[in-house]
């Protein structure tokens, strides 16, 4: 079959919404390059491109929009999510999900794939042996309505727990967690 008559049959049978003029010309089985795009020409405007690359593109966003900043998704999950709000017929993959992190137009929250090695990582500053100065350290930053202790996590880490009467959050157990504490501590006595 000729790709005109390809173009004809699509029209016919009423299926002209396409995701791209690429799409519609891999579909007929052409290679995309001048002479079928120069035929496509005289036919598209009885296609409909791009409308499902918006309305995943809504769906991507909105999707981004309702994450915290700074978070790491897990991409298949946000994928799953994802189609379930797309119409049956229209569905996106991963490969999209990892273009859109990369795109600020879309990621505005600067989220990040999750992967194994990030998740390792996380946990790379919890997993540390807590020398007597650093306890010490702990120990000089207590006082009457401050609750500082280090505790172990299910997974065998350890954290600092910092308590205050509206604050109740968890630290990694370095310097620059204790320099933030002193900041927490100091501005709520102010």
């Amino acid at each position: 079959m000729d790709f005109k008559e390809f173009l004809n049959i699509q029209i016919e049978n009423n299926k002209i919404n396409w995701e791209s003029r690429s799409a519609l010309i891999r579909a007929a089985g052409q290679s995309v390059n001048g002479h079928t795009n120069r035929i496509l020409k005289n036919y598209e405007n009885n296609f409909n491109f791009a409308k499902i690359l918006k309305i995943k593109n809504k769906e991507i966003k909105k999707y981004f929009s309702n994450l915290p900043k700074d978070s790491f998704i897990n991409v298949a999950g946000a994928v799953e999510s994802i189609n379930k709000n797309l119409p049956k017929d229209i569905n996106i993959s991963e490969t999209i999900i990892y273009s859109r992190l990369k795109d600020t137009k879309f990621n505005k929250n600067n989220l990040k794939p999750q992967t194994l090695d990030n998740q390792v990582s996380k946990f790379a500053e919890y997993d540390v042996d807590i020398s007597k100065n650093f306890l010490q350290q702990l120990e000089n930053l207590k006082q009457p309505g401050v609750y500082i202790r280090i505790e172990e996590t299910n997974r065998g880490s350890k954290t600092i727990r910092l308590k205050l009467r509206e604050i109740d959050k968890s630290f990694p157990p370095n310097q620059n967690s204790i320099k933030m504490i002193k900041e927490i501590i100091n501005g709520k006595k102010k």
